[in-house]
């Protein structure tokens, strides 16, 4: 408690303490660990000092929470329905968009030349790493409660997204089968990023490229091409849900 409250009011990085308590409702102990959020690897090269560590923990920590928040909020739905639903809150999109709405990108600090490729992630990723270090800062249950009073019952509408088709392969497949023309995703290029294997992948119609995607699986890649896909040739309108 008395290290609470020196982090509150005395502490050199009692705004750091202040933000994390107003959006997490969490009085942070280890200041260190938030710190530490906000240091991208782009200007913080030392993995002791960067956030990618805590941005892997709090990327299973997150997947676990979430889980359990939709195996109890949907009883009596099977397996296939709570994978999707899930992958649908933890998706890039979504967590950006979350990442987003908490500011955390106005605190992060990272060397802006050279970002194009990545800096559209910055919000999901520095997300991550911030439920990771409220994991090892404060414990599980805390982190749990965070993440489905603030995030789940706040910063995302579950059940909007229950609705939702984010299918996009099928939805594409669907459309180009009926126009009797092929289609096919191709893996353009596979690199490590974030120490993670990161795929980006072309889909082509007719032995034409389209659109591409990107994602730290080929699965997620081909629905990210397929989005743009559906998007760039305005097929958003003809395209069944």
């Amino acid at each position: 408690m008395i290290k609470k409250l020196y982090n509150q009011l005395l502490s050199s990085d009692k705004e750091i303490a202040q933000y994390v308590k107003g959006i997490t409702g969490i009085m942070p102990v280890n200041l260190k660990l938030y710190n530490q959020v906000f240091k991208h690897r782009s200007k913080y090269n030392e993995p002791k000092d960067n956030n990618e560590r805590l941005e892997l923990l709090g990327d299973a920590i997150l997947d676990s929470i979430v889980c359990e928040f939709l195996y109890r909020k949907y009883p009596y739905k099977e397996e296939g329905f709570i994978t999707e639903l899930r992958s649908k809150i933890v998706n890039r999109k979504s967590l950006n968009e979350v990442g987003e709405r908490l500011g955390l990108v106005e605190k992060l600090k990272f060397n802006r030349k050279g970002m194009t490729d990545i800096s559209r992630d910055l919000g999901g990723n520095t997300f991550e790493a911030l439920v990771g270090a409220v994991y090892l800062d404060a414990g599980f249950d805390k982190t749990k409660r965070f993440i489905q009073k603030r995030v789940l019952q706040g910063l995302i509408d579950v059940d909007e997204l229950e609705t939702t088709n984010s299918d996009y392969k099928s939805r594409i497949f669907h459309y180009i089968q009926k126009e009797g023309k092929t289609i096919e995703f191709k893996v353009m290029e596979e690199k490590a990023r974030n120490r993670r294997a990161y795929f980006i992948i072309s889909l082509e119609i007719n032995g034409k490229s389209v659109a591409t995607g990107e994602g730290y699986s080929k699965k997620t890649a081909e629905q990210n091409a397929a989005m743009n896909a559906i998007k760039l040739l305005g097929l958003d309108d003809k395209v069944e849900a």
